[in-house]
């Protein structure tokens, strides 16, 4: 097995221009198979709260609730390094409620790296970020736009992403989830900090790539209203339960 990824691994990845992949994941079974296949980061997000949970408010979703998902993701990486994001009821509570969630779920779910998403307002949340590195507890803030599906760019987007992301690697910040941005501004940021900055909408201008695993194997509801070339493990788990469905009714189980 190849040897466990750490915080020093993937800034030595950066710095040897090896691409990073993270893959968000909420289970033990999932984060088994994104382990295996080779994910450098297990990355249990807090979207958990609407794919799994559907809960329709997110300040809901908990850190006791957080905890048990980090905890069945953690006892399944072998290799990946697993990131816990911090649920936004933790992170609008304040500085000393997201440090204090920070380190629980270290200390209760194996977690060895914390996202902080403060692209809701970055001057506003920054405080939280640097309480929570002031713990000891690696900090990986998102920065960028909330809407993910936009792709924000020019001169000066530009410059207000390079001059958060130079802030949060000043602050000790460890790698940074950029969102909402063009090739070009994802190229600027990776430019100008030594620490990695990936994304979910990038390209190889990034220093690597998240993707939700869930998304990327098509295990979603909503692909069974449609025809793709995607995969689709939600036909393929819905095929196979229809016909042991079937069997069961026509007597030939």
């Amino acid at each position: 097995m190849a040897d466990k990824v750490t915080v020093q691994t993937l800034q030595e990845m950066k710095r040897q221009r090896q691409r990073i992949v993270a893959a968000v994941c909420y289970e033990h079974q999932m984060a088994q198979i994104m382990d295996r296949a080779g994910a450098d980061v297990l990355s249990v997000g807090d979207s958990v709260s609407r794919a799994f949970l559907a809960m329709e408010n997110e300040e809901d979703f908990t850190v006791d609730h957080q905890i048990l998902f980090c905890r069945a993701v953690s006892k399944a990486a072998k290799r990946a390094l697993v990131n816990c994001d911090i649920p936004l009821s933790a992170v609008n509570g304040g500085p000393k409620a997201a440090a204090e969630a920070a380190r629980r779920v270290v200390a209760e779910a194996g977690a060895e790296m914390v996202k902080i998403d403060i692209r809701e307002d970055m001057d506003e949340l920054y405080p939280v970020v640097q309480e929570v590195v002031k713990t000891g507890v690696p900090v990986y803030p998102q920065i960028g736009f909330v809407n993910w599906w936009e792709r924000n760019g020019g001169d000066q987007v530009r410059d207000l992403i390079v001059s958060k992301a130079k802030a949060l690697e000043d602050e000790g910040a460890v790698m940074i989830d950029l969102t909402a941005v063009t090739n070009e501004v994802y190229a600027a940021a990776c430019e100008a900090v030594k620490i990695p900055v990936i994304g979910g909408q990038t390209g190889p201008e990034a220093d690597g790539h998240i993707y939700v695993s869930y998304s990327l194997v098509g295990y979603q509801a909503n692909l069974l209203e449609k025809d793709g070339a995607g995969p689709s493990a939600a036909k393929f788990v819905f095929d196979v339960a229809e016909k042991a469905f079937q069997n069961v009714r026509a007597g030939t189980f």
